[in-house]
């Protein structure tokens, strides 16, 4: 930060016979740096009043940032670290006799990266813009053990693990209830997190298992055996040959190696 001026006697000691600096020995070299530190020892609290007021109003900023932003995506018990980086040159070096008052220039925060803040002072008036970062971190489902592919992932497989906030970290899981039931696409580790793009739907049916065929009209409903022809997830339409009559009909899946019909093929 920019020192204010300020008038500050340093006593310098008289020059010897020879020219050279008698008393106490103290080159003109070290009376500059005498100097020098008594300036900035004497305008010391005066920064750190003020570092203190800047660090305060940006925390109070991302805070209320947070708040909207985990209720947005469904954070669970989120938190920030924070860094305020230099202010520029010629910004105010006294604290704010009022709490600093915080606008960004960003319309929507993403929840990470840098952005730029306008920090303004009620009395006396000033404003500065400065570059701020946080780092939020979220709980984000994870594996606590080994899943196979194509496996049915239930509740007792997972667990919690801290995250940073990032670009990749959107595709994550912030609920145990949103995995389980679903299944894996590949092997997964014990201990890795969770993306949307690893898991899908389990197959309800596959190809050449027996299903049952139900079919409601009205007040009448009806059901016979059939044998999948193709495999199907929830609500996917697939063929089913009929097993009484031979027939091959388009059936929407609803349920574990259940289908019902929608219309038959010749």
């Amino acid at each position: 930060m920019k020192l204010t001026e300020q008038s500050v006697t340093v006593r310098l000691p008289l020059p010897g016979p020879d020219g050279q600096s008698g008393g106490s020995g103290v080159s003109p070299a070290g009376a500059l740096c005498a100097l020098l530190l008594a300036l900035a020892s004497s305008n010391a609290p005066a920064n750190e009043a003020l570092d203190r007021q800047v660090d305060q109003a940006v925390h109070q900023h991302f805070t209320r940032q947070l708040a909207d932003k985990a209720a947005e995506e469904g954070w669970q018990n989120p938190r920030f670290t924070q860094k305020v980086f230099a202010l520029p040159d010629g910004a105010p070096t006294g604290p704010c006799e009022q709490p600093l008052q915080t606008r960004g220039t960003e319309q929507h925060w993403s929840g990470y990266g840098r952005l730029r803040l306008t920090l303004a002072c009620p009395a006396p008036a000033w404003s500065v813009d400065v570059t701020v970062q946080a780092t939020v971190y979220i709980q984000a489902v994870m594996a606590t053990r080994v899943i196979e592919r194509e496996q049915l992932i239930t509740s007792a497989m997972l667990g919690y693990q801290e995250v940073a906030v990032s670009r990749q970290s959107s595709g994550y899981f912030n609920r145990i209830d949103q995995v389980a039931g679903l299944s894996a696409k590949r092997r997964t580790r014990s201990q890795q997190v969770l993306s949307r793009d690893m898991l899908v739907e389990p197959w309800q049916v596959r190809r050449g298992e027996r299903v049952t065929v139900v079919a409601n009209h009205g007040d009448i409903h009806a059901s016979t055996e059939g044998e999948a022809l193709q495999d199907g997830h929830m609500g996917m339409l697939i063929r089913v040959r009929n097993t009484a009559s031979g027939k091959v009909i388009e059936a929407r899946v609803i349920g574990r190696a259940r289908v019902t019909s929608t219309l038959e093929r010749p």
